[in-house]
């Protein structure tokens, strides 16, 4: 991931407590890895991907990889 380092990310475990210290920590780590608007406002898939230029096409396929990602940091930072 960008800006990793190239080692695993780390981020803090939810498990119930601590709610709003957990919080400020998760949002440090999207905003430090450029997902943090993803988060917030996520991304809207157009009706016709086939009309979108080839730019459009380059910079919707980015906006799926940073949902992936961000998707994937949340789901490992919660506790079964």
């Amino acid at each position: 991931m960008s800006g990793s380092g190239g080692g695993e990310l780390r981020v803090p475990i939810f498990n119930g407590e601590n709610f709003n210290f957990w919080q400020i920590k998760m949002k440090t780590i999207f905003r430090s890895h450029e997902l943090w608007e993803m988060v917030e406002n996520g991304y809207k898939i157009p009706v016709k991907e086939e009309a979108l230029t080839e730019a459009e096409k380059k910079l919707l396929r980015e906006y799926a990889v940073k949902d992936a990602r961000a998707l994937g940091i949340i789901q490992g930072a919660v506790s079964d």
